[in-house]
């Protein structure tokens, strides 16, 4: 299970990466400064895309670890929060990139 930790912190990595410039590209929004705010909503997007992936591998490898082997209910309890707050951190990041 070490392995869905390590996606774990990768895609909240990628998420807190996603979320810094989707807050500059506001900023520069907001001062009217149209080249670089598309910029850096062109990188928080990349970002968003990048902990899709990771999201996306460790779903996988969940459900192949399922077939043999149960997890244990705290390291589901884990995994489902991580779930929702992957969805909630994407849902507000694309929020502030449709700004």
């Amino acid at each position: 299970m070490t392995i869905i930790k390590k996606y774990a912190e990768n895609i909240e990595e990628e998420l807190e990466d996603a979320k810094k410039y989707a807050e500059k590209y506001v900023e520069a929004k907001a001062k009217n400064n149209m080249q670089t705010a598309n910029r850096y909503r062109e990188m928080a997007s990349d970002e968003l895309k990048h902990a899709t992936f990771i999201h996306e591998w460790a779903i996988e490898e969940i459900d192949q670890l399922s077939k043999i082997y149960t997890p244990p209910v705290n390291m589901q309890e884990k995994w489902d929060k991580l779930h929702r707050e992957y969805v909630e951190k994407t849902a507000w990041i694309k929020q502030m990139l449709a700004m």
